[in-house]
């Protein structure tokens, strides 16, 4: 039933890449002009595979809610989004790839052809995985600068750690920290990723705003909830019965409000005699 289940959800698109992946088709703001030494550095890490064509990002940002840091996960081989891409989509891709490839041959025309049309691919495949990320990637979890640049400083003190630096406590920022840096970014992915993060402010900014507005709903609920609950303990009283000392039962029994008698003077007066 678990394998059953667990295949399943890997035939499931992800909704965010197939959004990443529109959006960055008919984008027409990022102006991403990626190196062949990041491409060189994405296929030596295994990032970027070119032994399937076409060449695509590997996806190791996977679901892991419920995946134990302890455990090793397999790494998918999925080509991405070309499980799900539909025609129309397929054919803007081959046509920007060809935009892309003709500007660099245009700009460097002693490139090796076969270099050339992985680079273009590179590129167009390197501009959806950074609006993938912008929905997927670790600053989805910052809400404002100073959130990020805690982020920017926690990754710089475990690259510390990682890399076996000495730690000085008279520093508020590790040693190897660059302020507008990060680390391991030879690829500048991270650098990419904070233009869009910043560039995002306004959708932000509204994603807070209808969190906030949720949970003043949740909040006023709560409250009914907890008044209602109140209400009923008054209505009634807990009773424990117990045997020779022992406790056993609790219940929870109605209260029955017996209203006052009303005095009458004369019954009042024949009473006392007078």
């Amino acid at each position: 039933m678990n394998n059953a289940k667990g295949q399943d959800n890997s035939d499931a698109p992800d909704m965010e890449l197939l959004q990443g992946l529109e959006e960055a088709l008919h984008c027409t703001k990022c102006r991403i002009n990626v190196t062949p030494a990041s491409m060189t550095v994405d296929i030596q890490k295994g990032v970027y595979i070119t032994s399937h064509y076409p060449p695509y990002f590997r996806n190791n940002n996977t679901r892991d809610d419920n995946i134990s840091p302890l455990e090793t996960q397999s790494t998918p081989e999925d080509p991405s989004f070309w499980t799900f891409i539909s025609v129309s989509q397929r054919e803007r891709y081959y046509e920007l790839v060809e935009q892309t490839l003709n500007h660099i041959l245009n700009k460097t025309k002693s490139m090796d052809p076969e270099v050339a049309v992985l680079s273009a691919h590179y590129q167009v495949d390197f501009h959806i995985r950074q609006h993938y990320l912008s929905h997927r990637g670790v600053l989805t979890f910052c809400r404002n600068a100073d959130d990020m640049q805690q982020l920017r400083h926690w990754q710089w003190k475990m690259d510390d750690l990682d890399n076996i630096r000495p730690v000085n406590l008279d520093h508020v920022w590790p040693r190897g920290c660059k302020h507008t840096a990060w680390p391991r970014d030879k690829n500048l992915e991270m650098m990419h990723q904070t233009l869009m993060w910043k560039r995002a402010w306004l959708t932000r900014r509204k994603r807070v705003e209808e969190v906030r507005a949720r949970w003043a709903i949740i909040m006023e609920e709560r409250r009914k909830q907890r008044e209602m609950l109140l209400l009923k303990k008054g209505a009634t009283i807990t009773v424990r019965l117990y045997c020779r000392g022992e406790l056993k039962d609790v219940r929870e029994l109605k209260r029955i409000r017996h209203s006052e008698p009303a005095l009458r003077p004369r019954r009042m007066l024949q009473n006392s005699g007078l």
